[in-house]
């Protein structure tokens, strides 16, 4: 051992990491942080004996404190002599949170994602898809395949989006007279738009296994004639005449030849004066954070596409005849690229 071993420490932190995201998924789906979060929410604001939960949820007691000790000590929950009670980390993970961060946690713990994270070594050799290696067919093939998998992603992605809602807090839609979602997963950002914007009329493009949950979310809009649900393949055509195109989370889950594209596709259909709205996070020339870091790996892993510098989007943006106006911030490092087209 070296020094004062901190060295070492941090490297056992670092590979640990995977157990930790285990028990934070598995409290998850046994139920153990919404039971937590419910009791220290009740008339009687407890913390929650974990002898007693055991019995309420039909666990092992022994097991389930020193899973519990565990997510104390990683800042999930609060312990003292022996009773619980949730971190705002652990009420953000409870089911039906606002965050939506149980759903994102089990979508990062399924099968789908972890296993693809095994191929790593993979990728750093081919180029290739570790997720190709894995389930033998791309991550978007395979959604329309698995739909208990679709449906999972779908509502993890929402979770992972919700910073999307912010959009219309630093971008005015006063202009915008159809707005265009492509890939909009369940809607919520295009809702969050068209409730701000009530002028304007949209339109959300995504797979079939998509749709049924916007189907959820816009419905009201839609039968109010203020909204249309579209299959679609955004890599093939979008829809003509709009005067805003929302790309959230899109673009980096595609090869540079795919989003320039997506991006051509968007210049040849948008109305003289529209725009593209990129919400991505967009890294820093002089090293991206560790969260960005690891989601540019994870698109990797999962896809062809990659997190990019601005330098790297508006590149892509002028080779499809577009060009960036202005960078808003958002929440999450995430950051929103306003483009438009090239002068003539």
């Amino acid at each position: 051992m070296t020094g004062n071993g901190s060295a070492e420490r941090e490297v056992l932190r670092l590979m640990t990491g995977p157990w930790v995201a285990r028990a934070v998924a598995t409290a998850v789906e046994l139920g153990v942080l919404d039971r937590i979060a419910e009791n220290a929410a009740g008339d009687a604001g407890g913390a929650t004996d974990s002898a007693a939960l055991a019995g309420e949820l039909n666990l092992h007691p022994d097991r389930l404190d020193r899973l519990l000790r565990l997510l104390a000590a990683v800042g999930v929950l609060h312990r003292h002599e022996g009773r619980y009670r949730p971190t705002g980390v652990g009420a953000a993970l409870r089911r039906g949170h606002p965050s939506g961060m149980a759903d994102l946690a089990l979508l990062y713990d399924s099968d789908m994602f972890t296993s693809a994270w095994t191929r790593l070594a993979d990728t750093v050799r081919t180029g290739e898809p570790a997720f190709d290696a894995a389930h033998g067919t791309d991550a978007f093939t395979h959604l329309e395949r698995h739909p208990e998998d679709a449906a999972r992603y779908t509502a993890g992605m929402a979770a992972s989006g919700r910073f999307s809602t912010a959009i219309p807090d630093v971008h005015d839609f006063a202009g915008a007279r159809v707005v265009v979602d492509l890939g909009g997963g369940d809607g919520e950002l295009l809702a969050t738009v068209l409730d701000r914007a009530p002028w304007a009329r949209g339109v959300l493009v995504e797979r079939p296994t998509a749709l049924a949950a916007a189907r959820t979310r816009l419905g009201a809009f839609v039968d109010a004639g203020r909204c249309e649900l579209v299959e679609g393949d955004f890599l093939r055509g979008v829809p003509a005449g709009a005067d805003v195109y929302l790309l959230s989370r899109i673009l980096h889950n595609w090869s540079d030849e795919d989003a320039r594209a997506v991006l051509r596709h968007c210049r040849e259909a948008m109305a003289p004066d529209g725009l593209v709205l990129i919400a991505e996070r967009v890294l820093s020339d002089d090293g991206p954070s560790w969260l960005s870091a690891v989601l540019d790996a994870h698109m990797m892993v999962m896809t062809t596409g990659a997190e990019r510098t601005e330098r790297e989007y508006e590149a892509l943006l002028r080779s499809a005849g577009l060009t960036t106006r202005r960078i808003l911030d958002l929440l999450l490092e995430m950051r929103l690229l306003v483009a438009g087209p090239l002068a003539p």
